[in-house]
């Protein structure tokens, strides 16, 4: 449901608007018998179903600008601010009844004087503090960052005057009517986006494979730090016996930070239903060893990794295969849930095609709906077009009815140069990763629930190079 709040105010007066109890912006708002400006203003908020509301107030005469730049950086993503020019020879007031909805994070955006082109972010989210420092540093702006407790989850993104200068081919800053007749800049197009693939990243899960038991038993805190760092939310650690006594310092900090760990565990021949025995004990084992520690130190998930693609039945017998593979995950997934674990699991992002649909076309289906959350390995370096990220996944984000589908993506090195980041940049592939996401943000898929690295080594690696 969408809904308008109007209210006409002369350029000097701040707006206030009323958002799930919470009034933003401060002053007397005007009547219509005052409005007598040449130059007015119409003030919007429209509900869009977001957690997040930018407000382009602001109480400097950059007010035109802030509000432009609310207005792009929320789109069609995120409840926003947004201003346009009004007659003041026919001024009205339009209300409709406000909806009360909750608001969980507030980002502002203000410009001050100044003839340094920079841009402060100040705020007590410090998620979001740090996600906007990094993609707007990223494009190019010179930024300094405070994170602030005393904020709460309010973020402030504050401009110069010398910087909005940059975002307009001319015209008066002051004035909307101006702005809107001139040509936004690039400059204004890419600080925008920042902003809003900053609020993507914020608002998606990351997560990552870690199969190198030495970045737990021999470097914790350097490990510990990296993912603390890239704001990781899931860890799916390989579950190894021989490094037990390693795991309850490096899983309780994890959980300190809010990252929690996930038994990551399989192999091929698990697909096979004579192997569920052996799947069970290894399940057996990690809840032998939760018994054991303290609850802060308990992996909290059980992540299978089981491809029986690569056994030579898939291709003497595949129907025999797919069926067995579907009930064996039915029986492991029953028995963690069972034991109290959130589940999931590795998905070939091509089940949904010809290599599976033919013996059984809801294979994918059933892995996303019996689980709490699959991870599709859509092993692709571009993130839009035909062979991308997005077309091999698409299918499985749109079935998931919540937020449970991740998209894998890969930077080991491959054979194949489309497959893999290892030949990339960790600033394209960032990139790309801002676009699955904005990609699937804006078409407000439900089950899009964020990106998995694989893995720990390797994106650690492409950072350094």
């Amino acid at each position: 449901m969408k809904f308008k709040v109007h209210v006409v105010l002369a350029l000097s007066v701040i707006l206030g608007i009323w958002v799930g109890g919470t009034v933003f912006g401060e002053g007397n708002v005007a009547t219509k018998d005052e409005v007598i400006c040449e130059s007015c203003w119409a003030f919007s908020y429209v509900d869009l179903g977001s957690e997040v509301f930018i407000n382009g107030k602001e109480e400097g005469e950059l007010l035109p600008v802030s509000s432009l730049l609310a207005q792009s950086a929320a789109g069609e993503i995120y409840n926003h601010y947004s201003v346009v020019n009004v007659s003041a020879s026919s001024p009205t007031i339009e209300t409709e009844p406000s909806v009360t909805r909750e608001v969980s994070t507030v980002v502002s955006i203000t410009g001050v004087q100044g003839q340094v082109v920079e841009t402060t972010i100040e705020g007590g989210n410090e998620r979001l503090v740090n996600m906007l420092n990094k993609h707007l540093e990223r494009s190019g702006f010179s930024v300094n960052s405070v994170v602030n407790s005393d904020m709460g989850q309010e973020v402030s993104i504050t401009y110069t005057e010398a910087q909005a200068r940059a975002f307009f081919s001319g015209g008066d800053l002051s004035l909307l009517a101006s702005l809107t007749n001139q040509e936004q800049t690039s400059e204004f197009n890419t600080y925008s986006k920042a902003i809003q693939d900053a609020l993507n990243e914020n608002k998606s899960r990351k997560s990552v494979w870690l199969w190198d038991s030495k970045a737990v038993s021999e470097r914790p805190n350097e490990t510990i730090q990296f993912l603390d760092s890239h704001h990781i939310n899931h860890v799916y650690l390989h579950y190894n016996p021989l490094v037990e006594d390693h795991y309850p310092y490096f899983i309780s900090s994890m959980d300190q930070l809010g990252i929690t760990v996930h038994a990551l565990m399989g192999a091929p021949h698990w697909g096979l239903e004579k192997n569920i025995p052996e799947g069970k004990h290894r399940m057996d084992r990690v809840m032998s060893y939760n018994s054991e520690v303290t609850e802060a130190a308990q992996f909290k998930g059980i992540h299978f990794d089981i491809e029986p693609h690569v056994l030579d039945e898939w291709d003497t017998d595949r129907e025999n295969v797919v069926n067995q593979w579907s009930n064996s995950s039915q029986i492991y997934v029953d028995y963690a849930k069972d034991n109290g674990f959130i589940v999931g699991s590795d998905l070939p992002f091509w089940t949904d095609g010809p290599s599976v649909a033919p013996y059984d076309p809801d294979f994918y289906k059933n892995m996303i709906d019996r689980q709490d959350y699959v991870t599709v390995m859509a092993y692709r370096n571009t993130a839009l077009g035909s062979n991308s990220i997005t077309s091999l996944s698409e299918n499985e984000v749109l079935h998931a009815n919540s937020s449970k589908v991740e998209i894998g993506v890969e930077l080991q090195p491959h054979y194949l140069d489309y497959v893999s980041f290892d030949d990339k940049t960790y600033l394209e592939m960032e990139y790309e990763l801002a676009e699955v996401r904005r990609y699937y943000k804006e078409m407000k898929a439900e089950g899009f629930a964020g990106t998995t690295y694989h893995s720990y080594t390797q994106w650690k690696d492409l950072e350094t190079r």
